[in-house]
């Protein structure tokens, strides 16, 4: 019977020590997940600097634009085409009272003869 005796004081003695408090596996998970909060804090933080970047790098992007065609606007040449003068009146056509009979030029003998 001591046999037994001392078996039972083992497995008394391992049921309480297994059933003791552990700090080393808080402490383990503690650590883990504050890993994971800082990871994932690093992580955020990186996201919204992208996009402030981004944002800033649009914004700029814009401006820059805006300013240039500001001043190509400026450069151009304000005055443009004239305009198209008005077209002056008909002028009265005058016909003129000639008696003279038609007749050609040059005579059609003074031709041949050369």
């Amino acid at each position: 019977m001591s046999t037994a005796r001392i078996m039972i004081a083992l497995s008394l003695f391992s049921l309480f020590a297994g059933c003791g408090k552990d700090d080393r596996n808080k402490n383990a998970v503690q650590a883990v997940i504050e890993e994971e909060v800082n990871n994932r804090v690093q992580n955020y933080r990186q996201v919204r600097m992208e996009r402030c970047f981004d944002k800033a790098l649009e914004e700029a992007s814009r401006l820059a634009d805006s300013i240039l065609i500001r001043e190509a606007r400026l450069e151009r040449d304000t005055l443009g085409k004239p305009p198209k003068p008005v077209k002056p009146e008909k002028p009265e056509i005058k016909t003129l009272l000639d008696s003279t009979p038609i007749r050609p030029l040059l005579d059609r003998d003074s031709l041949k003869s050369g």
